[in-house]
């Protein structure tokens, strides 16, 4: 059924039951909704749909060579799977620190507002000259 070794394939489940948590605890308290919806659909969805998948791979080969082939031919379901892993990645990440990544950008954000709103010194010498 899987040729991929099974500890492999048991972090792969418990980095999915992971970003699922993630996700549901950040919906349950309204943080980054939209985001936290679709790493939970993302993580339900996702190892399905790489099974189904892999069905029809060549037998010998394991399903991430398989996948990986089929993204380098540019089929479109291998590419939404890799994209979506990719992003569950991104988010199991950054999912638990995203408050204090958010606070740093609107830091910075601000910042770079406020260095927009200064008046430059040299505009101010010229009106002064005037």
């Amino acid at each position: 059924m899987i040729d991929i070794p099974i500890l492999l394939f048991v972090v792969y489940l418990l980095g999915m039951l992971f970003v699922l948590c993630i996700s549901i605890v950040n919906w349950i308290r309204r943080e980054y909704e939209i985001v936290s919806v679709l790493g939970i659909v993302l993580s339900l969805l996702l190892p399905l749909m790489t099974f189904l998948f892999s069905v029809y791979r060549l037998e010998g080969t394991n399903e991430i060579v398989y996948i990986w082939n089929q993204l380098r031919d540019a089929n479109g379901w291998a590419i939404f799977i890799v994209i979506g892993h990719l992003f569950l990645f991104v988010w199991m990440i950054i999912g638990m620190q995203v408050k204090e990544l958010y606070q740093w950008m609107k830091g910075l954000i601000s910042q770079i507002q406020n260095k927009w709103k200064q008046p430059n010194n040299h505009s101010q010498k010229e009106v002064r000259e005037k």
